[in-house]
Formats: structure tokens, C-alpha cells, sequence
């Protein structure tokens, strides 16, 4: 009787063992086979991005995520090319217009805590702004682009000209170039207006009593522990952060124009790195750090598929993950940086590529967008200015680095033309002398 009970219990400890060890040995196999997928994965991205780094089509950091964790992440090139820092994942780049989606989200905290409401015309919160245009242009329109202001994007004060350089507080920038005639009548069209974003930073400050950038520090990067990000003072090399370069043929780069961040300011005066764009990327996707009536309408595509900061958009039939939703935004500072930041909401997963050296992309960003969706990319082939441009600059450079042996040649090649010169000089004496020769003998004969 004992031992019946015995044998079913020890069958009951068997039979659970057994079907312990399954269930182990089968989420073992899962989780093996999921590591050795991004495993994978990441071995294709960096084959892909060793032949761009080969080519010298980028200078900066990239990373790539999927299902919410970093795939890859790699510094490429220099973040000073003089002194041979180089990039690494934590490296802060300026990173240009990407700075509206944090302006976006600062407006609408304070929309939340009742201070700021969208509908309001801003002369309400500008007193000194223009009444005959301020009091028709309302808060949401500045962050939509629709506020009939004429597009600025590629205006002398936002591009790499010497207007660009000039120094200017916010305000005085804003009261100076950003009471323009309205293009449009506001709320009808869309046009890309850097002025807008300059004016919702001076409505933050007459809010809140703060600068943008504590503010933004205080209520942004400190709590999501974005600890390599904020507002560039036109200190960046000085905080440790890369130079701006301009990539020629060769590739060759010389040093960016300067461009005065003071008046960029809320539209598009931020760095921040690779590692911390990720974390800000985690963060519009928890549903836990922003309220839903905050999160919600950020990737809400408006007119021209712009929502709060981002343009939002499908993927075209024949991409890689066609039908997918993509939420993107590109930061331009024309001579110096170009920032790009790509999110697949439905693998969870988001593309980041900060680039310190303005010129050539040649489609790094479609290409990683392959391998996240499983697909081949288009492998880059060097660019024949590229070679050419080369085949001019091996020899210069040869000689930069033998100065020496370079001087012993150049004076063998002097002493060489100078024999040949001499040479010259003396047959043409031999010759005059048999000419003249030759005409006394033939007056003799006549």
C-alpha cells in the first residue's frame, strides 16, 4: 500500500521533472536562436558600415535597435580630426532640427499643467510681437508649420553664410527676422518655418520663468538620465563634443563654417549622442513617463504628415517594410552636422545615425533599414570623384610624409632641367656657329 503511493508520487516527480526539462531545454532553443538572429544581424550591419567607413562616407556614430534593445552601436571616424579623437556612441554632436520634438513635448507639458493652451493667439504670450499677424497665428499652428510664416529652412540666418554666423540673443533674433508678413493664412498650409520653433522657446521662458535650456534639463534629459545632451553654447568641442566638417572629394575635410547657435536656439540649437537619442526614443514609447493626452498626438500626422516634431508616414510598396509606419526627423546644420533618426514602431525599433562631416550619405540609413526588415542592402561602390581625387592627392600626400627624400628629388629634378636648359643653350650655339658656317662658305663659292 506504502509503496504504491511511493512509486505515484516519485511518477508525479518524474513526470514534472520531464516536462520542466522541456519546457527549459525549448526556451533555451528560443533564446538561442533569438541571440544568434541579432547576432547576425549585427555582423551584417557591421560589414555594411565598415564598407561606408572604408569609403569615407561617414564621419559620426550610428545605432540600431530592435524590439527595444541596441542591436549595434559603433563610433566611425574622427570627432577631431586634427587632434585624432576619435567618435565613439557617446560622442555629442550637434544635432540640429531633431531639437523640435523636444521643444513639441515642452509645450505640451505646460498645455497639461494649464499654463500654455494651443488654441491661444501668441500674442498673448509675446506682448511685443507684432498685433496685425501675432493675433491671428495661434500655439498649435507654430508647432504644426502652419502658421502662414514664409519657410526659412534655406534663409542666410539658418544656412552656412556669414548672415548665419552673426551673433544674436533669442528674443532680439525673433523681434528681428521672425515678424515677417504671413505667406498664408494661418492654419491652411503647411511651411517649414524655423522662426516658429524660435518663437515656442521664447513662449517656454515667459511660462515658466526659466531658460529653454534648464528647463529642458529639468524636465527632459535629468529625469530619462540623458546625461551627454543639451544645448550648445557654441562650446560643443569645448564640452567635449565633435567639430563640423565639410567632406570633399578624396574624401578631404576642412573645418565647418562657423554658425552662432544663440539664435538657432529652440528650433534646433541641442546635441546629444547616439546612446541618448535611443533613451529619448524608450521614453516616446513607454506609456508609463508620458501621460497618454501628452504622447498621443506626438506621432499624429497633421498637413504634409507632420505631427509634434515628426513627420509621420507609411513605407512605400517596394522598401523594406513596406505598409509599416515610419516616424522620422533629419537635423541639417548645413557645413558642420546632419542627424537622422528613424522609428519602426511596430518592430519597436529605431535607426540613429549622427554625422559630424557634412557631404555624402549614399543611402546608409535605406541600407540599415534593409537589415532590420531581413533584406539585403545595396552595397556602396566608391565614387569616381572619389578615385580621382585620390589619384591627385597619393602623391601630395607621399611627399608630406618623406620631406626629406621629397627635397632630394625636387633638386635632382632642378639640377636635371638645368642641365637639360644648358644642353639646350649649347646646341643652339653648335647650330648658329655650322649655320654661319655655312653661309661664309657659300659667299666664298659665289
Amino acid at each position: 500500500m506504502i509503496s504504491g503511493w511511493v512509486n505515484r508520487i516519485l511518477s508525479c516527480v518524474l513526470r514534472s521533472f520531464s516536462l520542466a526539462l522541456i519546457f527549459f531545454l525549448m526556451t533555451a532553443e528560443a533564446c538561442g536562436a533569438g541571440i544568434d538572429e541579432t547576432a547576425g544581424k549585427a555582423a551584417r550591419i557591421d560589414a555594411l558600415v565598415s564598407l561606408y567607413e572604408k569609403y569615407g562616407y561617414i564621419n559620426g556614430a550610428v545605432l540600431l535597435a530592435e524590439h527595444g534593445k541596441i542591436v549595434y552601436e559603433k563610433g566611425i571616424g574622427y570627432a577631431n580630426i586634427e587632434s585624432r579623437t576619435p567618435n565613439t556612441p557617446r560622442t555629442k554632436f550637434g544635432i540640429a532640427s531633431i531639437t523640435k520634438q523636444f521643444t513639441a513635448v515642452l509645450v505640451l507639458q505646460q498645455v497639461a499643467e494649464g499654463r500654455i493652451r494651443l488654441e491661444t493667439k501668441i500674442t498673448e504670450y509675446l506682448p511685443w510681437y507684432r498685433k496685425d499677424t501675432g493675433e491671428r497665428m495661434t500655439v498649435e499652428q507654430l508647432i504644426h508649420h502652419t502658421s502662414g510664416l514664409p519657410p526659412d529652412f534655406d534663409s542666410p540666418e539658418f544656412s552656412d553664410s556669414e548672415a548665419a554666423g552673426r551673433h544674436y540673443e533669442p528674443q532680439e533674433f525673433a523681434q528681428k527676422f521672425c515678424q515677417q508678413n504671413l505667406q498664408s493664412e494661418p492654419g491652411t498650409k503647411w511651411e517649414y518655418s524655423n522662426c516658429g520653433y524660435d518663437l515656442l522657446g521664447l513662449i517656454l521662458e515667459g511660462v515658466t520663468g526659466k531658460s529653454f535650456g534648464e528647463l529642458l534639463q529639468e524636465r527632459l534629459l535629468s529625469p530619462l538620465g540623458m546625461k551627454d545632451t543639451g544645448v550648445d553654447h557654441n562650446d560643443l568641442p569645448q564640452r567635449g563634443g565633435a567639430s563640423g566638417y565639410v567632406r570633399h572629394a578624396g574624401p578631404r575635410y576642412t573645418a565647418g563654417p562657423y554658425i552662432d547657435r544663440a539664435h538657432i536656439f529652440a528650433a534646433g540649437a541641442m546635441y546629444s549622442t547616439v546612446e541618448d537619442l535611443f533613451l529619448w526614443s524608450r521614453a516616446l514609447s513607454d506609456s508609463g513617463w508620458l501621460p497618454k493626452d501628452i504622447r498621443d498626438p506626438i506621432f499624429r500626422a497633421g498637413i504634409n504628415d507632420w505631427g509634434y516634431g515628426w513627420f509621420i508616414t507609411k513605407i512605400p510598396p517596394g522598401e523594406p517594410g513596406a505598409g509599416g509606419t515610419l516616424e522620422e526627423m533629419r537635423g541639417d546644420m548645413p557645413g558642420n552636422f546632419f542627424s537622422w533618426i528613424l522609428r519602426y514602431p511596430q518592430r519597436d525599433g529605431v535607426i540613429i545615425v549622427l554625422r559630424n562631416a557634412y557631404g555624402s550619405t549614399e543611402g546608409l540609413e535605406q541600407n540599415l533599414q534593409a537589415i532590420l526588415f531581413n533584406q539585403e542592402p545595396r552595397m556602396p561602390a566608391r565614387n569616381l570623384k572619389d578615385v580621382l581625387a585620390r589619384a591627385w592627392q597619393l602623391p601630395e600626400e607621399w611627399a608630406v610624409s618623406h620631406r626629406a627624400f621629397s627635397m632630394l628629388i625636387f633638386l635632382l629634378l632642378l639640377t636635371l632641367i638645368w642641365h637639360m636648359a644648358r644642353r639646350g643653350k649649347d646646341l643652339r650655339e653648335i647650330v648658329g656657329s655650322l649655320s654661319h658656317s655655312d653661309a661664309d662658305r657659300s659667299r666664298r663659292k659665289s
